[in-house]
């Protein structure tokens, strides 16, 4: 049990609350200036992967929603405006007053500097090793230098070297986003995107001389004159190899769909 004042200084009993002090600006004493703003922070807010997640812990990742101008936790799922890194909560915050409701709060919200990646959080989740790590390092790479990352190559689309895949099927994950993959099988072959969320790219080249065929499940794909596709498929015989497809997820509005680029109009169909 913990004792804490009421809401009129009455001594009281309640429920533990529990916090560590994190420092997630990076360097020295001297090196760790940061521009901070002050911000209203969304008394619905929570960091999930805290207990009570009512208590906002420092570094947790923050997104500006539209409509309101409010701050709250980042989640690259969202379509209000907080699917957008805008910035990184300065300090622990209490969501909720001492009668338990939901009360918006003016906080200090870091905007830029340099971070410690392993010291920030998404909805309460480690940021390093998130599904939407990349992404949240892509908007914040303007802003923010991260110590794991300091030249910003994790945030820079195709950066990452994926490899030959031998089988006739490939479903892509998130963490394989900024991948060039090759595609050897003689047989057909069939790619599958994963779930479009803006952030997310990868390059698509076929090496063995069969038909290839990309699909975006039910998301749309925006292609050479057709913006209402799911799949690219090349079926010219004398066009499989070197056929590639360059797909990168973006927003039209507020619908995600993928951008997608491939290197010979005339060699495949968008169905």
């Amino acid at each position: 049990m913990a004792t804490f004042s009421g809401g009129f200084g009455v001594p009281g009993a309640g429920s533990i609350a529990e916090t560590t002090e994190v420092q997630f600006l990076w360097g020295g004493d001297a090196n760790k200036t940061s521009l901070k703003k002050n911000g209203v922070i969304r008394g619905e807010s929570r960091d999930a992967g805290n207990s009570p997640t009512t208590v906002l812990r420092p570094g947790l990742l923050l997104g500006l929603e539209t409509s309101t101008t409010e701050y709250s936790e980042f989640d690259g799922d969202a379509a209000d405006g907080s699917e957008n890194v805008a910035g990184i909560l300065a300090h622990e915050l209490r969501a909720q007053d001492f009668d338990a409701n939901d009360a918006d709060r003016v906080a200090a919200v870091c905007v830029g500097g340099p971070v410690k990646a392993t010291h920030l959080l998404i909805q309460g989740d480690a940021f390093v090793g998130h599904v939407d790590e990349f992404l949240a390092r892509q908007q914040m790479a303007r802003s923010f230098v991260f110590d794991d990352d300091p030249l910003g190559a994790l945030a820079g689309g195709l950066t990452r070297f994926g490899g030959t895949v031998t089988g006739t099927t490939d479903t892509l994950t998130d963490s394989q986003t900024g991948s060039t993959l090759f595609y050897s099988n003689a047989a057909s072959v069939t790619v599958t995107l994963p779930t479009c969320k803006p952030g997310l790219e990868f390059m698509l080249v076929r090496t063995g001389d069969e038909e290839f065929i990309v699909t975006a499940g039910s998301a749309i794909m925006i292609g050479d004159n057709d913006t209402t596709v799911t799949t690219v498929t090349y079926t010219t015989a004398s066009q499989h190899l070197g056929a590639y497809v360059h797909a990168k997820a973006v927003y039209e509005g507020t619908t995600a769909k993928w951008l997608v680029q491939t290197n010979d109009t005339l060699a495949r169909a968008f169905a």
